[in-house]
């Protein structure tokens, strides 16, 4: 059981590690987006990848709010939706196996309307916990 929990912590300090450096051209092309149609903000949520479209999500904890991932052209199925690490993370399983909880920063594609999915490129990830789903 030691090693078993000595394995987890390690995959995960190196999944916290690596994830900022990263961020740091996603988070670029993110905020320099010309389809950015206001400024970029922080949630708290349960980041998903499944076979819907678009296969990313974010569900915002305590609302009912989900927010749909593109890359920084609007593309939902673009190569750099997620970050390197966060990517390798969530698709290392068949979709729909795991969820990535923590704080994320998200800068809005398209404008927030009331029981429709906003489009949203991801900034920055941070604490994030990702668990089988």
């Amino acid at each position: 059981m030691r090693g078993r929990n000595l394995a987890a912590i390690v995959a995960f300090l190196s999944f916290a590690v690596a994830a900022p450096a990263d961020a740091g051209a996603q988070s670029a092309a993110c905020a320099a987006s010309e389809l950015r149609v206001g400024d970029c903000f922080a949630v708290h949520g349960r980041l998903t990848s499944c076979t819907s479209v678009p296969n990313v999500r974010i569900w915002i904890v305590g609302t009912k709010r989900v927010l749909g991932v593109a890359d920084a052209k609007g593309d939902v199925a673009g190569d750099e939706v997620l970050t390197g690490t966060l990517e390798r993370e969530m698709f290392a399983l068949p979709p729909c196996m795991k969820a990535a909880w923590g704080d994320y920063t998200v800068c809005p594609l398209t404008a927030r309307r009331p029981g429709v999915m906003q489009k949203v490129c991801l900034a920055a990830a941070a604490k994030v916990v990702v668990k089988k789903w």
